[in-house]
Parts: C-alpha cells; structure tokens; sequence
C-alpha cells in the first residue's frame, strides 16, 4: 500500500491496515506477513510489526530496491486502539 503524500499523517494507512487486520481475523488468520519499503518500515513497526530479515527485490525492470519482510500476530496488544 503506498499513500499519497498529499493524504500522509492523516490515518489513512491506520485504516486500510485495521480493515484489512480485522478481515483476516474473521477468515481465521493468525499472522500477517508482507514486504515493505524501507519508508514503510517506522508505520509497520508502530503497528506491532517485527522485521523479519532484509532484503533486495528485483523489480521488474531489472532494478532492485531494498525491502524489509514483518510479521505480525493478528491478536496483538496493540489492537486495543484500532476500530475495524
């Protein structure tokens, strides 16, 4: 998920994070996983995320771009202050 930078700090990646949390307790997931940019990394984090490893993604143009893998719990305390 990327943000426009015009709509930074505004919640909207709190929210499409909380929809998509709460959507995969209601399908039973226990755990998220995904790759993120190394901008995206501090947002994860203060949502609960923990690096996994590091890494380099080759997009595909050829470039590659550095990216950090996060898991998460879905139940997690940091859920208290979120509303799906």
């Amino acid at each position: 998920m990327f943000t426009s930078p015009a709509w930074s700090r505004r919640g909207v990646a709190r929210g499409v994070f909380a929809a998509a949390r709460a959507a995969a307790e209601r399908e039973g997931f226990r755990e998220l996983v995904l790759t993120a940019t190394l901008p995206g990394v501090p947002l994860y984090r203060a949502l609960g995320f923990d690096i996994v490893r590091e890494f380099d993604d080759a997009l595909p143009n050829g470039e590659r771009v550095p990216v950090v893998e996060m898991t998460r719990a879905i139940r997690h305390p940091l859920d208290a202050g979120l509303t799906p």
